[in-house]
């Protein structure tokens, strides 16, 4: 009788600690770029998985865990690396089993919660094999813009950043429009007015819904030689009454204002959306440039382009503010490149928000700052 009643505690101990340690899988999500497809899951503190890689595909498995039936219908993703996605169960621990179009290089890590995710992440990275840092946009059509500078230039280029992307959705508004889309929106139309200029050539940071960590923008920047570098947001605070278009600067020692310091903190903490924290070996480098006296040209440069930007802004509508300002935005930390962040719109304002996702007022938008751009040169 008493070796029964050890058993039956000792089996109802085990369950206990079975039950303690099992891993929800909260959510599954996926992302894919030129040179990765991003598989993000949301799970429990401790997760304990494994991958073994083969030819042409990859099984994850996760011990003891629970799959959400709301989790296991985001499951099915396909893109041109992830062909085919099959579940298995195999007593405590469930199978991914990915079915690739090719090989690639897998990498994967946790991540902690953060302010914006309030679980910890597993992360899994399937990259090319043959990765490329920067991908230019296809080679512009036959100059249709006929711009007399043209001869005293040779195809000069122009960065264009379109803010967040993938995990990192942006601002949203008070419709639920999300800043990543809008700011693609606008950096394209962007660039299509500057491919169709004599002399000009554009360059994206990203082409779809994908995410690029803020110091892989800065050297998408210098690897095609960009002589501007122009980032595009779209605001949000607490107040709806907030409109206006502004423009912001790089400044090393934080925002001039309370507004920019708030801002600069929302924009340089999106390195957290399902990015690995690691330090950049190029900071050191990157920072003995920004102290050089290249950086204080190009601060007078970008002072330039910004104050020209919002001159063509401001036929659209009031500013937000009439000049530029000081932020210590990460992304403008581009050496010896002129380089400015437009905050569009605030997406918070319900008038602001139908603005920003109507396709004429964001041709309207990108092409005051690609005027702005024009007389910036001249």
């Amino acid at each position: 009788m008493y070796r029964l009643v050890s058993l039956l505690l000792s089996l109802l101990f085990l369950n206990s600690a079975f039950a303690k340690d099992r891993t929800t899988l909260h959510d599954f999500r996926f992302w894919s770029s030129p040179e990765r497809t991003r598989i993000v899951m949301d799970v429990d503190p401790g997760v304990r998985f494994s991958i073994d890689q083969q030819q042409s595909q990859f099984t994850l498995s996760i011990r003891n865990a629970k799959l959400l039936k709301n989790t296991y219908k985001k499951l099915f993703f396909t893109d041109q690396r992830i062909k085919k996605t099959r579940v298995k169960r195999d007593n405590t621990t469930y199978q991914f089993k990915f079915k690739l179009h090719g090989q690639y290089q897998i990498k994967s890590y946790t991540l902690k919660p953060n302010d914006k995710y309030r679980h910890h992440r597993l992360v899994v990275d399937l990259y090319d094999q043959k990765n490329q840092t920067a991908k230019a946009i296809k080679k512009p059509k036959k100059s249709l813009v006929k711009d007399p500078a043209s001869k005293q230039r040779s195809n000069r280029v122009i960065l264009i950043d379109a803010g967040h992307g993938g995990e990192d959705s942006g601002a949203i508004g008070y419709k639920r429009s999300k800043e990543k889309h809008i700011t693609l929106n606008i950096a394209k139309k962007l660039a299509n007015k500057i491919n169709r200029t004599q002399g000009m050539k554009a360059v994206l940071t990203r082409r779809g819904d994908y995410y690029v960590g803020l110091t892989q923008r800065i050297r998408i920047a210098q690897a095609n030689q960009a002589s501007l570098f122009v980032s595009i947001h779209a605001d949000a605070v607490k107040s709806r009454r907030a409109k206006g278009a502004s423009v912001y600067i790089l400044s090393e020692r934080g925002g001039s204002t309370k507004f920019a310091r708030r801002l600069e903190k929302s924009q340089n903490t999106a390195d957290q959306f399902g990015v690995k924290q690691q330090p950049n070996n190029k900071d050191q480098y990157l920072n003995k440039i920004l102290w050089d006296l290249s950086r204080k040209d190009r601060d007078i440069q970008s002072q330039k382009l910004g104050a020209n930007i919002l001159q063509q802004m401001k036929k659209l509508g009031p500013l937000h503010k009439k000049v530029p300002q000081k932020a210590g935005f990460v992304v403008l930390k581009t050496p010896a490149i002129p380089s400015v962040l437009v905050e569009t719109a605030f997406i918070s304002n319900l008038e602001e928000e139908q603005r920003l996702n109507n396709n004429k007022e964001q041709d309207k938008i990108a092409n005051a700052i690609y005027q702005g751009i024009l007389n910036y040169y001249k």
